[in-house]
């Protein structure tokens, strides 16, 4: 299982008021998550010198970067609409949350060579994410928003779009914040906050009966 998790609650009714607004009503979590990202790029540079020179994560420096990877994805989902409650603007957990960013504890021991190279090793997903899912975010967020206003219910199809996007979302950003050395897979999450398997096995046909 990735180390970093993506789930979302489906909501099919969101609040028509608070999505017309969405925008206006993102304001302080812009400035809030403009002050931590202002911090992140100082503690993303201290973690890659951190792994390079000791092969492993500070521990404070992890959970500060995993929060703020968590509070990123959490509220990129409410301003574009999987959700409709207020996302926390603190870095920590909250499972009762919606939206849940899940990452697992740090790793006794990284990869020097990889967290060195991280930056020419996440480009092709960050090219993908750039140049792909960003845009099918926004496109869901716009489909989302038109049928939340004007027809009062989020369709089932565009929050499983955005299950799939958002996961994908969180999955690279870890990747890239050195919260693990495993490359981040794409399409592990299905709608409705469950999380769906990246392979699916075929069992064994069954074996010839013997000669008597």
């Amino acid at each position: 299982m990735y180390p970093v998790r993506y789930e979302a609650d489906f909501n099919p009714t969101p609040n028509r008021w608070t999505t017309f607004f969405r925008l206006l009503l993102a304001i302080p979590w812009f400035i809030v998550g403009a002050f931590w990202g202002l911090a992140f790029i100082f503690t993303h540079l201290f973690a890659w010198v951190a792994i390079i020179v000791l092969g492993r994560y500070p521990q404070w420096l992890y959970d500060f970067n995993a929060g703020v990877v968590r509070f990123s994805i959490r509220t990129s989902a409410w301003i574009y609409l999987q959700t409709d409650a207020w996302p926390p603007f603190s870095l920590s957990d909250d499972p009762n949350y919606p939206v849940r960013v899940e990452i697992g504890p740090r790793p006794e021991r990284q990869s020097r060579l990889k967290a060195l190279f991280r930056w020419i090793l996440v480009l092709p997903v960050a090219l993908v994410l750039s140049y792909g899912t960003s845009y099918i975010q926004m496109l869901a967020g716009l489909v989302a928003w038109l049928t939340i206003v004007f027809r009062g219910y989020l369709p089932e199809g565009v929050n499983s779009m955005m299950t799939f996007v958002n996961g994908f979302h969180a999955r690279v950003l870890g990747y890239l914040a050195f919260l693990t050395d495993a490359y981040p897979p794409i399409g592990l999450e299905k709608g409705k906050g469950e999380p769906a398997t990246a392979v699916t096995s075929v069992p064994p046909a069954p074996s010839a009966p013997e000669a008597a």
